[in-house]
């Protein structure tokens, strides 16, 4: 999984989780593997919580530590790219 791939789904995430909700994968609409790379990476937790296949049964129960260091991360690095880009522009 790609590092952008992972950013739009730890915001996604993090914006469910933030609303009350603790979304199961369809309701993500996020792919299996999608959420099985996040949490192997011990980005987010999740849990089988629910009645149903799979994908209504496990539910996103939080984004770890690692995962919000992530999103700050690829912040930092897109704003640091930004900023390198006005400095060209000006001095351009």
């Amino acid at each position: 999984m790609i590092d952008n791939e992972k950013l739009v789904a730890l915001i996604r995430l993090r914006d469910l989780l933030y609303s009350g909700v603790q979304p199961t994968l369809r309701e993500c609409g996020f792919s299996v593997e999608t959420i099985q790379g996040l949490v192997k990476e011990q980005l987010v937790k999740s849990g089988d919580q629910k009645p149903g296949n799979y994908t209504d049964r496990c539910v996103i129960e939080e984004i770890l530590p690692a995962g919000y260091s992530f999103i700050a991360q690829q912040h930092a690095l897109r704003d640091q790219h930004n900023v390198n880009q006005l400095s060209y522009a000006e001095a351009g």
